[in-house]
């Protein structure tokens, strides 16, 4: 198991409260890592992440792991088609 800390960008419509709540979660069951842009409540838009896990549950995160930060930062060289088949396999 490798737990990492998230910040958890949480906002309870019920009490109109956004407040940021730091979270352990175990890479090995995350599936997808998006940045996105986020809005407030006081209308700012701040850099975030969708983070997708395997139990089917989605997370708006203000800060995620340095890891998942550089591997979001690589350059992917680009997937080569040819012909018919769909080879993409890197390179």
């Amino acid at each position: 198991m490798l737990f990492k800390k998230f910040v958890i960008y949480a906002k309870d419509d019920s009490r109109q409260v956004e407040d940021q709540v730091d979270m352990v979660i175990n890479l090995t069951h995350v599936i997808s890592v998006k940045p996105i842009r986020m809005t407030t409540d006081d209308r700012r838009v701040i850099k975030g992440y969708w983070v997708r896990l395997t139990n089917g549950k989605k997370y708006k995160a203000v800060s995620i792991p340095d890891e998942l930060k550089l591997a979001l930062e690589e350059k992917m060289p680009p997937a080569s088609f040819e012909g018919d088949s769909m080879d993409m396999s890197l390179q």
